[in-house]
């Protein structure tokens, strides 16, 4: 939860920027003549920031004519549009929920995989015993001289083993290239792992043998610090080379079984699914005047999805939309939440999303910031919001899930960089064939075959400050701070567009203007 004083700050400027509003402002705004889609992407927890730039359009009174969104941008667009009956959205339920939010409520619970550990422990007790009864059957058994001092040596040992295992073998690996007299330095921070590593398991391991003693035929004791130990010693060397001998299959056979407690992704959708449904009333999401369309990933193909939650005859009435794209590309499902998770499941840390006959995952795979959907349902001006300043800074990668984490997030960088150039090279031209006729850009509607291109004035929303919430950071302490960054950088763009406004003709109308493929080749 927010301290009351991060809250207090956030109402004074709340208050503050409605006091800088002109008295009319829906006046100012009705004088723009387009329709208005703001877009949102991904980002997990960052996606705090969202919140902040739609509280901002609500008490500037913006409307909102479209909202097409991917992952986190969804959710906060699901939220955002079904809590409002008009073009301007309500944004104070999202950030509520943001400010209540916290790891387990979205199913971010590492508690699970302890669990595991635990069924894994269970299993290894369970056949362990198994074998001890069955050696006792055999009148055969082992005495510990010490039991609390074996234990603990033996936990000692699967811990630092746990720990150094990716380090174990370096020092042999060394000590053959010292032998071999080769041209090759070790890294000695990693040699001293190694070590370190080696030594604490092996001697805690002879420290378990040494307080071992084996009984056969209830009679017969025999010492593990004699001749036995020697032997015992022996065979573990031995099926320590057996099993790199055969590596290759039991590393397959191995791979089968440590699969079977993963799933497709780190976490369920279960809890996050029940948290949204609490606070989205997806029947009112149907209703709203707001289009939203959300993009998910197929799995299988790859291909882009984009949900929507208006029907496909009211779309086709929208002014500017493609009947093709609705027609084509748009899909309406009966349980719109499910639309909604399927579209924000994280790859790797949420699992695959069943829906309509598909398995789905994170739209931001496909389309980080999803202009085209907004463009092809009509949108005439783009509110563009990013989680992340567009030249980032790389973060700390301490684990397999970090590495996969920034991996999507370079992906997903990469897509939003060629959007952004599609959408600079039609303005580009547009700007061109509009000076030509002296005309401004917004002015002119390139007619290119069976395709119209118009100028799409797009205003950019992103952090002026890093932020300190990572993807996975679901926590309301630490993402508040988002929300009051969004809140920010939503007013200067609110102030940006008001003077975009101000200085458009009135009654602008646009002129068609034909290009044949030789033109448009000539000009770009």
């Amino acid at each position: 939860m927010p301290t009351p004083a991060q809250q207090a700050e956030l109402k004074k400027e709340r208050a503050a920027f409605r006091q800088t509003l002109p008295h009319d402002v829906e006046t100012l705004w009705a004088q723009y003549p387009g329709r208005i889609a703001v877009v949102l992407s991904c980002g997990g927890a960052r996606g705090a920031y969202e919140a902040g730039v739609l509280l901002a359009f609500q008490d500037a009174k913006l409307p909102t004519h479209i909202i097409a969104a991917t992952s986190v941008g969804s959710i906060n667009a699901a939220s955002y549009a079904a809590h409002s009956d008009t073009s301007v959205g309500n944004a104070e339920h999202l950030v509520k929920s943001w400010s209540d939010l916290s790891p387990p409520a979205v199913g971010i619970d590492w508690f699970r995989y302890i669990l595991v550990l635990g069924g894994l422990t269970a299993m290894t007790a369970g056949f362990g015993n198994l074998l001890r009864e069955w050696m006792n059957e055999q009148d055969v058994f082992i005495h510990l001289t010490s039991p609390k001092l074996t234990w603990f040596a033996l936990g000692v040992t699967g811990l630092a083993f746990l720990y150094f295992h990716d380090h174990a073998s370096y020092c042999a690996w060394a000590f053959l290239n010292w032998r071999k007299h080769r041209d090759w330095r070790p890294d000695r921070a990693k040699l001293m792992k190694s070590v370190v590593g080696n030594l604490i398991v092996w001697t805690c391991f002879g420290f378990v043998l040494g307080l071992s003693q084996i009984q056969l035929a209830a009679k017969e004791i025999l010492y593990v610090d004699s001749f036995t130990g020697y032997m015992i010693a022996a065979a573990l060397v031995l099926t320590l080379a057996l099993g790199f001998f055969f590596r290759a299959p039991i590393s397959r056979y191995s791979q089968r079984f440590l699969r079977l407690p993963l799933r497709t992704g780190l976490f369920p959708n279960f809890e996050r699914t029940r948290y949204l449904r609490e606070r989205i009333p997806t029947d009112r999401l149907r209703h709203s005047p707001i289009r939203l369309v959300m993009t998910a990933a197929d799995v299988v193909s790859g291909s882009e999805q984009c949900f929507t939650n208006a029907p496909v005859k009211d779309l086709l009435r929208d002014p500017g939309a493609e009947p093709l794209f609705i027609q084509k590309e748009l899909k309406t499902v009966e349980d719109m939440m499910m639309a909604v998770i399927a579209s924000s499941a994280f790859p790797i840390v949420y699992e695959t999303v069943p829906l309509d006959g598909g398995v789905w995952t994170d739209g931001g795979i496909v389309s980080n910031q999803p202009i085209r959907p907004a463009i092809r349902l009509g949108a005439d001006l783009l509110f563009l919001v990013l989680v992340e300043p567009r030249t980032q800074k790389g973060r700390e990668i301490a684990t397999f899930l970090d590495l996969g984490v920034r991996a999507i997030d370079i992906l997903m960088s990469q897509n939003l960089k060629t959007d952004l150039r599609i959408l600079s090279n039609v303005n580009s031209l547009c700007s061109h064939f509009a000076a030509e006729l002296g005309l401004r850009p917004e002015q002119v509607e390139l007619d290119v075959g069976t395709r119209k291109y118009r100028y799409m004035k797009a205003i950019t929303v992103e952090p002026s400050a890093p932020m300190t919430a990572t993807v996975l950071d679901f926590d309301g302490d630490i993402t508040f701070p988002a929300i009051t960054l969004g809140y920010s950088d939503g007013m200067r763009a609110v102030q940006e567009f008001a003077a975009y406004v101000r200085e458009l003709p009135q009654g602008m109308s646009r002129l068609p203007v034909k290009l044949e493929a030789s033109r448009v080749r000539s000009s770009a």
